[in-house]
């Protein structure tokens, strides 16, 4: 290898880095918008009207039809049920279930059921001492009291709808 070969592939490392250190920056940058916007995220107890600021809670809360007669059976419970719902702003199976449950408090005409919502942070990294507490593995979970003691949980993704899945948790206790 000659002097004349050094310099060529001297002057072709340096075109590489000027052409490789741009891109790498601009990856760096496009990489740490991410993390920022997922900081923004709803995190602690939450109201309905805090979540469906986020229009994909609030169209598909529109969108969903709860079955009338499951409805109807909701309403006839004599017991006080409550419904702790965690869930993520980011994550895709809150964005789905999240809104049906909405519709479904909507529906129902029993005031002896209420719910309370907790927003977690993405990844579920906080609030932590909620998630120990609650023993939060996935979301959303919903956690069903009736009468004050825990009867059952629905985490992740209902097995047939919303008010079915609620239904049959406050039936079998």
């Amino acid at each position: 290898m000659n002097a004349y070969d050094v310099q060529c592939n001297v002057q072709n490392l340096e075109m590489l880095s000027m052409k490789i250190y741009p891109l790498f920056f601009s990856l760096l940058f496009v990489l740490a918008i991410p993390a920022t916007a997922q900081d923004e995220y709803l995190s602690g107890p939450v109201t309905e009207a805090q979540i469906r600021e986020v229009k994909i809670f609030d169209l598909y809360a529109e969108r969903y039809k709860p079955d009338p007669e499951t409805i109807s059976k909701l309403n006839a419970v004599e017991d006080s049920i409550l419904v702790d719902v965690f869930m993520g702003m980011w994550c895709h199976d809150s964005k789905r279930e999240i809104p049906a449950f909405f519709k479904v408090m909507h529906s129902i005409d029993n005031p002896l059921i209420t719910a309370n919502y907790t927003a977690l942070e993405y990844k579920k990294r906080g609030p932590k001492e909620i998630i120990k507490a609650n023993n939060i593995k996935r979301t959303p979970t919903f956690i069903i009291y009736k009468n004050g003691k825990e009867v059952g949980r629905i985490i992740e993704e209902v097995k047939v709808s919303v008010e079915s899945d609620l239904y049959e948790i406050i039936l079998k206790q």
